[in-house]
């Protein structure tokens, strides 16, 4: 069995080094190769290194809110019989660490509103059992068919059998739209999801820049 890297070289009980890549060492005056990482098994270790434990690393550092995780020096580390443990002090975070760690969760936070938003607007807008582009140009197109459907309404023109024939949803089928109505309907519930997921998004945004822990800010609830 070779050792696996990172591992820890100790003796007398002892930490001697952390081994964290292959690289040529010496011992007892005798010169070995990077190789010898790979190759040499538990048997060769014991032959070649005889004064030497190859351990594994432990190294999980404590997590407490405002404070910050200092490792301790490798003699205060704990040699065990199986691994070698890193071991850590907590210590109280500065002001200026403070601030910079909120800022950070504020901006993180920020970008995971900004990704459901986006998720959900290519999810689309439901309409008639059916989901309906939300991109730009889908409702500039649909703002079109609703001016149109307006002068529809007005007297001033028939429904364009265009428009009555569909309106194509993201799974490629149509639509009809065999009146005007119909047409502001769908026109209508496109603007309603597009503005409610924007101004639910802003109203998470807002909540995230001013918590005091923004990871607080459930950004998958509340959405239409």
């Amino acid at each position: 069995m070779t050792i696996a890297l990172p591992a820890v070289i100790v003796q007398n009980n002892a930490v001697v080094k952390v081994q964290r890549y292959a690289e040529p060492f010496v011992h007892a005056g005798i010169a070995h190769p990077a190789t010898a990482w790979d190759l040499y098994n538990t048997a060769d270790w014991a032959r070649y290194c005889p004064s030497w434990r190859l351990l594994p690393l432990v190294d999980t550092p404590p997590v407490a809110p405002g404070k910050r995780a200092e490792r301790r020096p490798e003699a205060e580390w704990i040699v065990g019989a199986d691994a070698v443990t890193v071991t850590y002090r907590l210590v109280d975070l500065t002001p200026e660490e403070v601030a910079a760690g909120l800022t950070a969760a504020r901006i993180s936070k920020v970008e995971a509103i900004g990704a459901e938003r986006h998720r959900r607007m290519a999810l689309g807008a439901l309409h008639a059992g059916k989901r309906f582009a939300m991109d730009s140009t889908s409702r500039t197109d649909l703002g079109d068919m609703a001016t149109t459907a307006a002068l529809v309404l007005a007297g001033a023109l028939p429904w364009p059998d265009s428009y009555a024939q569909g309106w194509i949803a993201l799974d490629n089928t149509r639509l009809p739209l065999p009146t005007s109505d119909d047409g502001i309907a769908l026109a209508g519930a496109v603007a309603v999801s597009y503005s409610t997921i924007v101004q639910h998004a802003r109203d998470l945004k807002d909540a995230a820049l001013t918590a005091a822990d923004p990871t607080t800010v459930d950004e998958t609830v509340g959405w239409p």
